[in-house]
């Protein structure tokens, strides 16, 4: 799981001097709450676990590993139950790991001689925990000027281009929605509102084709250059054919169906389309291309000239 692939990088960052040294005698009241893991490589975000009572675990800012359990094992060692989701298949697990310290709010985690992982206690607001915001899972908000923890304050979106990413992408709104700030796994930017001809708000930068924010059927939709990377529902309803042409060029697509939008890939251009309502078949477009469809047929025009392209479901 690329999850414990992170989870191991942290292992030259914790202390050597641990490695076979374990503690005993913890007690379940000193695992409730949320734990923000320490991830000094990328510090605008946050992921982790909430243990609860009853045995109940939730991951924190993970899309593909959920947890779903735990349980404390002679005050020993935590075990964690849950599933990896990925790939087209879900998978359950159970890691069994060993106390290797607990205090000040702070835990570490570990199997075996190489494996680390550690913990800061979140506590509430009023009452900061100690250690840096950034461990704490704070980050500063330009949008809300403030720090925040993003995945309390903001909108989260899920890769819509890889089944195994763990890592969500945040949207923090301003409060009179003027700006929005994008907190994803490659980079962190501020995005301005603008309305399209037809009402419908965008954010983007004036004259840049970096990112785009844009909402689609209730779903927000992370896009750049015509490429579609981040969306609400992620790629769970993701649907993933190919079309060819009459001189046999593949164009594959994907039809985000929660979402209403579809994404071609025409000689190296990323087209990102809407859907809107036929009498018959399926229809989407965007200002520059018009894509109709039925069955196994469609036809993609180019709306400047009317130039029209045939396509026809690859087998």
């Amino acid at each position: 799981m690329k999850h414990k692939e992170t989870m191991l990088a942290l292992s030259a960052i914790l202390l050597a001097a641990s490695a076979c040294t374990s503690v005993k005698g913890i007690a379940e009241n000193d695992l409730l709450g949320q734990w923000i893991e320490v991830m000094p490589v990328n510090r605008n975000f946050v992921q982790g676990i909430t243990l609860s009572e009853g045995g109940e675990a939730t991951s924190i800012g993970m899309a593909t590993l959920q947890y779903e359990s735990w349980k404390l094992l002679d005050g020993e060692k935590l075990i964690l139950e849950g599933k990896s989701i990925g790939n087209g298949q879900t998978i359950a697990f159970a890691d069994t790991l060993s106390f290797i310290s607990l205090s000040n709010d702070t835990l570490t985690l570990g199997k075996g001689d190489m494996y680390r992982i550690q913990y800061v206690k979140q506590a509430d607001r009023k009452m900061p925990i100690g250690g840096s915001d950034a461990a704490m899972g704070y980050t500063e908000s330009e949008v809300l000027n403030k720090k925040i923890r993003i995945f309390e304050e903001g909108t989260r979106v899920l890769s819509a281009t890889d089944k195994d990413a763990t890592m969500a992408g945040y949207l923090v709104f301003a409060t009179d929605s003027s700006k929005v700030e994008l907190f994803l796994p490659e980079a962190k930017t501020v995005l301005d509102r603008r309305q399209r001809p037809d009402g419908t708000a965008v954010w983007n930068v004036e004259d840049d084709d970096t990112y785009m924010v844009e909402q689609s059927e209730g779903n927000w939709l992370v896009s750049r250059r015509g490429r579609l990377l981040y969306a609400t529902s992620g790629m769970e309803d993701a649907l993933q054919t190919a079309f060819v042409t009459p001189d046999n060029k593949e164009v594959p697509a994907v039809f985000y169906q929660n979402s209403g939008v579809a994404q071609l890939t025409l000689d190296g251009e990323s087209i990102l389309l809407k859907q809107y309502r036929t009498a018959s078949g399926y229809g989407y477009s965007n200002p520059v291309y018009d894509l109709r469809g039925k069955d196994t047929e469609a036809v993609l025009t180019r709306l400047s000239d009317k130039t029209e392209l045939a396509l026809k479901e690859k087998k």
